[in-house]
């Protein structure tokens, strides 16, 4: 799966959450100064629900919305 999103000012980093369901997104990646992300760790045949959050040291952003991939 490949992500790319907008920068947000001041982000050290970005967390991408994903799951199974909307209401369990229990795994996360985390990455540093970029704005794309390309994951090799997902099963082919199982759909996901993914988020991204930005954070920095003054605390984590809201998150995106929540985006579903088959």
């Amino acid at each position: 799966m490949s992500f790319s999103w907008d920068a947000v000012e001041g982000a050290q980093g970005y967390n991408i959450r994903w799951g199974i369901a909307k209401d369990k997104l229990y795994q996360s990646w985390q990455v540093y100064d970029t704005t794309e992300h390309f994951m090799r760790s997902l099963d082919r045949d199982t759909p996901y629900y993914f988020t991204i959050e930005a954070f920095s040291e003054n605390g984590i952003s809201v998150k995106s919305d929540i985006t579903y991939a088959e």
